[in-house]
């Protein structure tokens, strides 16, 4: 999944939908996406109960008020079938970073099936599929593998796998892309410090969420180790890039893909180092300032 020369300079994807404007990883979400020409978007996947691929972020849902939280992987279907994810809780954290965000009371979780029916009659629809897996608590989620297997299927079946790139900070699940279907293109997420966030960093030598990759053995630099393990694309915390390591990953043609980019200033800064992509949870942001400063 390559630029080509009729796609905009920088391609801006769509976090988990658009998340500052509409409920996250919902179909209303993609499909404002695709109303304001948006071509590219980022989602979460995972799987629930008896391997159903759904459309979710955080492994543990509650389902009803005041319910213990339980794994979204021994969640059953008809318990989905009844959980709205249409509007934040109030006094959550989510609420006070996104507060101009779509209450919308009828919204579900899709399935990833929905989601590839509705992406293949949305051309051109770029699609970044975040695997969510955790190296070192692996029973949150089902093993690489499986989720793998389950998601290229889809793939496979709607004839999306030439307009999809699997990425994850678990780089197990790479590795199990690689071997379920090399063709796919991998992107590899980093983060290098925790930069006042609650995200734990991956990005350490001997680290279970490397599989095994080190910098050491592939010339001291992430983009050469990413390089190196066939990675079509880089997608490094934006705070943690640096020109240096940009310019080595262009030099080895692997792109570079930036998250969560929000702020006018870190947006024009992303654009001014010369980024590939650019994902914001206020995708139609990014696309006026790249309009205003004639880069489409």
């Amino acid at each position: 999944m390559q630029r080509t020369a009729d796609q905009q300079q920088i391609l801006v994807y769509g976090h988990r939908g658009a998340r500052g404007i509409f409920p996250e990883n919902t179909m209303a979400g993609f499909q404002y996406l695709y109303d304001i020409g948006i071509t590219a978007v980022e989602l979460d996947v995972q799987n629930a109960a008896n391997r159903l691929t759904v459309l979710s972020h955080d492994p543990h849902v509650t389902l009803t008020k005041g319910a213990d939280p339980q794994l979204v992987r021994k969640t059953t279907s008809d318990q989905l079938l009844y959980l709205k994810v249409g509007g934040l809780r109030p006094g959550s954290t989510d609420l006070s970073l996104f507060a101009d965000q779509a209450q919308l009371v009828d919204e579900h979780v899709p399935t990833f099936e929905t989601f590839c029916k509705w992406a293949a009659d949305h051309v051109p629809m770029l699609i970044n599929a975040e695997i969510k897996s955790h190296a070192i608590n692996p029973d949150l989620y089902d093993p690489p593998e499986v989720i793998i297997s389950d998601v290229v299927d889809q793939l496979e079946r709607y004839r999306l796998t030439d307009r999809c790139v699997i990425s994850s900070f678990d780089w197990r699940v790479l590795s199990a892309c690689a071997l379920r279907s090399p063709d796919i293109s991998r992107g590899y997420l980093t983060l290098e410090q925790p930069h006042g966030t609650e995200m734990e960093p991956n990005v350490v030598d001997g680290s279970q969420w490397l599989d095994g990759a080190s910098r050491e053995d592939n010339g001291g630099t992430l983009p050469q180790m990413i390089a190196a393990l066939g990675g079509k694309f880089w997608c490094p915390y934006f705070k943690d890039l640096t020109e240096h390591d940009l310019a080595i990953a262009q030099s080895l043609g692997v792109l570079v893909n930036v998250w969560t980019v929000n702020e006018t200033a870190d947006i024009d800064r992303m654009i001014d180092m010369g980024v590939d992509g650019i994902i914001s949870d206020y995708p139609a942001r990014v696309l006026n300032i790249l309009k205003r400063r004639n880069q489409i």
